[in-house]
């Protein structure tokens, strides 16, 4: 399977669009200078296996999203755990329950 580096672009940009992140804070969080950073969003160059793994814990995408843009289901169970393991408990069932409630009313609607 071939990778699409203007789309794995793509989707970095919109994710951190999306999270309201500069370019800046995205490359501090993952350990690089923001030039190279910037260029991995613009997909002129690849990246290494620990960037794309940095990158994906940073903006809370799976791997083969970025790579891909498939997102599993396992993908999505591992991106809300990710999502609510920097939060105390009290904050994670409050999430949980918000959402328990936001499917409950999806089903509901259809």
């Amino acid at each position: 399977m071939c990778i699409d580096w203007k789309m794995v672009s793509k989707r970095i940009y919109q994710q951190r669009k999306k999270m309201r992140m500069s370019r800046e804070e995205v490359a501090e969080k993952i350990g690089r200078v923001p030039s190279y950073y910037g260029d991995i969003e613009r997909g002129t160059c690849g990246m290494s296996v620990d960037t794309l793994v940095a990158l994906s814990n940073t903006l809370h995408l799976s791997v083969d999203y970025i790579l891909y843009g498939a997102a599993e289901e396992t993908d999505i169970y591992e991106q809300i755990c990710r999502s609510l393991k920097n939060y105390d408990i009290r904050i994670q069932n409050r999430a949980l329950s918000l959402m328990d409630f936001y499917l409950k009313q999806e089903v509901k609607t259809g």
